[in-house]
């Protein structure tokens, strides 16, 4: 029987330009593991570490941003890891940051941009980061009422 597992997290970086979201993706170095593809970003959770904890330190130790507001995407992305015999699940987090802060990647990453809703989807590889960035974009990134109650810092 396959285990569960929850060990990752999701960041999906937002900001807003003239009231406009637009999605940072990254673009992983082609010799490293899943090279060449367009991401938003991952967090392994370390034991002694909470999920929120987690993609604050790789937004940070990734692109160098900080954001303005952290919210629960309330949406989890599951994975079945064949190598593993385990069902994976990764909440996803949205995080807006100011519009006039630029990356700074680390060695994993080769390129960023920042795209909106549809080009956001097309660049990303998994079903289920498609997804969850349909469902950030229609109840947190446009704003308003509902994202508050999603807001967690």
């Amino acid at each position: 029987m396959p285990r569960i597992v929850s060990d990752i997290a999701d960041a999906f970086v937002f900001r807003k330009i003239h009231a406009r979201p637009q999605f940072l993706l990254l673009l992983r170095r082609h010799s490293g593991p899943m090279g060449g593809a367009w991401q938003a970003i991952h967090a392994q959770i370390d034991p002694d570490e909470t999920a929120v904890q987690a993609v604050l330190r790789e937004v940070q130790d990734c692109t160098g941003l900080t954001p303005l507001a952290v919210y629960s995407a309330d949406f989890v992305s599951q994975i079945y890891d064949h190598s593993t015999d385990a069902l994976v699940l990764s909440p996803a987090f949205a995080l807006e940051v100011s519009p006039q802060l630029t990356p700074v990647l680390s060695p994993a990453f080769v390129d960023h941009a920042w795209c909106d809703l549809e080009e956001t989807t097309a660049r990303l590889p998994w079903t289920s980061q498609r997804w969850a960035v349909r469902h950030i974009y229609d109840v947190i990134a446009l704003g308003g009422d509902e994202a508050e109650l999603y807001r967690i810092a």
